[in-house]
């Protein structure tokens, strides 16, 4: 997977909590921050402590261990005991978040995170924590605010400005967006994410084929990535080459058949070919694989509409709004439907896309 190492200090110039910026495989995120851990091997960490049960640097490389192999309890217990030896170990709050993002307690490791920074102003892995955190929890000022923080930190920090990047994006702010992204194509011209993500921004500003373009660019580092692929069927779709949309969202199936937004692509494609049957089809695969991601079941309301099955399109939609009640979009399209169908589920005319 293309990433590119990202920048921490502490230990002799590197942190025990490094994050990477990476394009996620997850089902229902289309990009994330991926959490990595230095450190060395659990074993050699236990012993350490063992040896020397008041060093409170071998307890946090054990944490960090236990960490890295998912042993999230363990590595809480091995914090708890290095906060009581050093409550102002900046390092030790910055694992603490760290081990609750994996937990994915968000708001509670944004705190830690937020520890950790009043403890070390310059502990760069502490703002890119707690930004991460408050991108996970939809708070995308204070992570723009922590990003901005880590960059300014270390400007040469490639992931920290991608990060940036993508909470500007959530925020709306694509133009800025666009600049954090080609500054950090400027420093690492082969970075997936950074491309990727240039994409979607593209996309999101009416502008599919420089869009189609950033994506080609990152299919040509990481061939075999999903999410590219889905990129480039969206691009396709919004200039209106379907058939070649439909076998872009197809190959993302296949190289991650639990991809809701490869099926959901699948599902808009056929749907605008014309194949409303299996479209809903893939839409339901959609639904299954994503259940709490609030696209697809607006995809499948436009569908279930425009096959007469009115009710069905009108419980989808409502689902839609209540997973995204901030989403303008679908709240006018939960509103239209409403009106269409008498604010019951019956009646005729038809539902925006």
């Amino acid at each position: 997977m293309g990433r590119s190492a990202g920048s921490a200090e502490k230990r002799g110039g590197m942190s025990r909590v490094v994050f990477v910026i990476s394009i996620s495989h997850d089902r229902r995120r289309l990009m994330e921050m991926t959490l990595t851990y230095t450190g060395r091997g659990h074993a050699v960490c236990k012993r350490a402590v063992r040896k020397d049960p008041g060093d409170i640097e071998a307890r946090l490389d054990y944490a960090s261990a236990l960490i890295g192999t998912g042993r999230a309890g363990e590595a809480a217990a091995a914090i708890d005991k290095a906060l009581r030896m050093d409550p102002g170990s900046a390092e030790a709050h910055a694992l603490r978040g760290a081990s609750l993002m994996r937990d994915a307690s968000r708001a509670e490791a944004a705190q830690a995170f937020e520890a950790a920074a009043a403890a070390d102003p310059g502990h760069a892995a502490a703002r890119m924590g707690r930004a991460l955190a408050c991108v996970r929890l939809g708070r995308y000022a204070d992570a723009i605010e922590s990003f901005g923080e880590a960059v300014r930190l270390d400007p040469s920090n490639v992931n920290a400005r991608i990060g940036l990047g993508g909470a500007l994006a959530g925020a709306g702010r694509h133009a800025e967006a666009l600049a954090e992204y080609d500054e950090a194509l400027r420093m690492d011209p082969g970075s997936v994410a950074a491309h990727a993500k240039r994409g979607y921004s593209l996309l999101s500003t009416n502008r599919p084929k420089r869009a189609l373009a950033a994506f080609a660019r990152a299919a040509r580092i990481e061939p075999e990535l999903a999410v590219v692929h889905v990129g480039r069927g969206r691009a396709l779709l919004d200039m209106e080459r379907r058939k070649r949309a439909l076998a872009a969202f197809a190959r993302a199936a296949r190289l991650d058949p639990g991809s809701a937004e490869a099926h959901r692509g699948r599902a808009d494609a056929l749907y605008l070919l014309g194949r409303p049957k299996r479209a809903l089809a893939a839409a339901d695969r959609a639904a299954a694989e994503g259940p709490r991601v609030a696209a697809v079941h607006h995809t499948r309301s436009v569908i279930l509409y425009g096959m007469g099955r009115q009710e069905e399109a009108v419980a989808a939609c409502k689902e839609a709004a209540r997973l995204d009640p901030n989403n303008k979009g679908i709240a006018e399209a939960l509103a239209e439907v409403r009106r269409l169908t008498g604010g019951a589920g019956a009646g005729g005319g038809g539902l925006k896309e």
